[in-house]
């Protein structure tokens, strides 16, 4: 019977049904994606203090911050326990700093990896009010799989991932008109990274202008009344002592490098919004590209996961505890940027160290004579070095050998060994390095 018979389906029926499997095998892999982000976000959630590289900073200015407010009713602008009482207190990441200072009183330092976690949560909410489009769950799987973006999270880039919370807060008023939060936006952005902020807010009030002529006159008010209201705030980072310790060349990387590739967390939403057909049909290519470049960031170790599958162990207890740890001294610590969780541990009970959590703050170099680093240890004031047997494993220098030539000289002595657990030799020495310093020196004298 002809009228029983199936007859094939047309070409435009096929490609109908190919359309739907396609549109559905890309919102699996979406949700897969952003199923994924989430349990990594549930493994750093685990962590009471976790290892990163900019984490310590984080958690030691909480707790000093916390313990200001809710036990001496007073924030002072400067820390005693760091940069032998030089640094900031809030060098950057204001709100978020005093967000978790809250319910650090309560929770401790799980209160400081929860906010961490908001903000990258917020990320994608500011992004999604910036650019509704976004809300497609390919489009927000494909900036939540930015390699960038997950190393921010991973090394614990509280500062800079809420500044991108306040700039796409920023954009969404902006593109409003609504004037004033746009200012207040801004001046959030800048006071959580300044750098990153402000070049954010500077570079979209231009496009702003230039797509809006008309708006020329309340945007660029609004700007006027952030930068008035951040006048002071500029001041103050201003003296913040890494600032004068940092070659402008070093300074001028750095900033260089915070552009290629903390920028692409900030452009990427806006980028994706403005192109979102043609993101949404080459999804899963875009998608793969992204999964291989961030599999070979993490294989050639550029990616930062010590936190994933370490946890917090501070060993510095027994030193303190013994009587040659002493908080009238100024201590230089050195161990891997990825386990400063020793240096939060010595500040929380009294120590005075030399050097902040900046990078620019640590000095790890080479030290080509040893006038130059007895220059430098007079510089920075220097009472012991604690050096931790995993430094040189982190950073190939040469510190470790000036301690030993100066101990040989009988110009320093170690005052204190921690023995390793498992017998591996000793986890930490502690150099008396007072006979050895240049007094008086400055760090000028001692051609960095």
């Amino acid at each position: 019977m002809l009228g029983e018979l199936t007859l094939p389906r047309s070409s435009s029926e096929i490609g109908r049904a190919i359309g739907r499997w396609h549109v559905r095998v890309q919102h699996a892999v979406a949700a897969c994606a952003l199923i994924g982000v989430a349990f990594l976000c549930a493994i750093i959630l685990t962590r009471d203090v976790y290892l990163g590289s900019d984490s310590a900073n984080d958690y030691a200015h909480v707790w000093y911050i916390s313990q200001q407010i809710f036990h001496h009713g007073r924030l002072p602008l400067h820390i005693p326990n760091l940069e032998s009482g030089d640094a900031l207190t809030l060098p950057y990441a204001i709100v978020p700093w005093l967000i978790a200072a809250v319910p650090y009183a309560i929770f401790g330092d799980r209160a400081v990896t929860v906010t961490m976690l908001a903000g990258f949560a917020l990320y994608g909410y500011a992004a999604t009010r910036a650019r509704p489009v976004l809300r497609d769950p390919r489009l927000l799987a494909i900036i939540y799989v930015n390699t960038f973006l997950i190393e921010g999270l991973v090394s614990f880039q509280m500062a800079f991932i809420w500044a991108c919370v306040f700039f796409f807060l920023f954009v969404e008023a902006v593109d409003a008109r609504r004037w004033p939060l746009a200012a207040a936006f801004a001046v959030l952005a800048v006071t959580s990274h300044p750098f990153a902020g402000a070049t954010a807010v500077g570079a979209y009030a231009a496009f702003a202008v230039v797509r809006r002529p008309r708006d020329v006159v309340p945007l660029g008010g609004a700007i006027l009344v952030a930068a008035i209201v951040l006048l002071p705030y500029a001041f103050y980072i201003h003296t913040t002592p890494a600032v004068d310790s940092t070659k402008r060349a070093d300074l001028l990387g750095t900033l260089r490098w915070i552009t290629r590739y903390r920028g692409a967390v900030i452009v990427l939403p806006i980028v994706v919004s403005g192109f979102a057909p043609a993101f949404r049909t080459m999804f899963l290519v875009v998608f793969a590209a992204m999964a291989l470049m961030f599999a070979q960031r993490f294989e050639s170790k550029k990616v930062d996961a010590v936190g994933l599958t370490n946890t917090s162990h501070p060993f510095y207890g027994e030193f303190i505890a013994s009587p040659q740890f002493d908080r009238n001294l100024r201590y230089r610590v050195l161990e891997p940027n990825d386990w400063e969780d020793g240096a939060y541990q010595l500040v929380r009970h009294g120590a005075v160290l030399t050097q902040e959590f900046f990078d620019q703050s640590q000095f790890r170099r080479w030290w080509n004579t040893q006038e130059q680093y007895q220059c430098f240890l007079g510089a920075k004031h220097v009472d012991v070095v604690l050096l931790e047997r995993s430094y040189p494993w982190k950073f190939s220098q040469n510190e470790d050998v000036r301690l030993r030539e100066l101990e040989q000289q009988g110009k320093a002595h170690v005052l204190y060994t921690g023995r390793d657990p498992e017998g591996r030799g000793p986890q930490v020495k502690a150099y008396d390095v007072r006979a050895a310093r240049q007094d008086g020196a400055r760090l000028s004298d001692c051609k960095l």
